[in-house]
């Protein structure tokens, strides 16, 4: 299974990476990062540096797509839910490891988190 982490410069993105790696079934083939585009995985997860020669992209939904069968989204909460939707309209397969569609009830998004989902149809077809 070819897989693409979206934040993948993160502490939580690199954890995933680093596991992904020694999985015998799965092959990285993206990961991304707004601050880091174009350098090294390992030059910012120093650990991965025998394991991979991946490199960072930007964040391209559908060169993504096309890459990937399945995508983990490892961002901040807030900033996953387009992300995340982006993924979904074009019928991806997303592990998504921030809060933005844990609950699945919009108004306990304002009453945990203090935000109003932007997404609330996409929160029933969320596990």
């Amino acid at each position: 299974m070819k897989v693409g982490i979206v934040g993948a410069s993160g502490y939580v993105g690199g954890e995933v990476v680093r596991l992904l790696l020694s999985h015998p079934e799965v092959e990285v083939s993206m990961v991304t990062s707004t601050k880091h585009v174009g350098e090294y995985l390992h030059r910012i997860h120093p650990s991965l540096k025998s394991f991979t020669e991946l490199k960072f992209s930007e964040l391209d939904y559908d060169k993504m797509s096309d890459k990937c069968d399945l995508v983990f989204t490892a961002v901040p909460h807030g900033t996953a839910t387009d992300i995340v939707k982006a993924f979904y309209d074009r019928g991806m397969k997303i592990i998504d490891l921030s809060a933005d569609y844990r609950l699945h009830n919009p108004e306990d998004y304002t009453k945990w988190y203090g935000w109003e989902h932007p997404h609330p149809d996409y929160l029933s077809k969320s596990v």
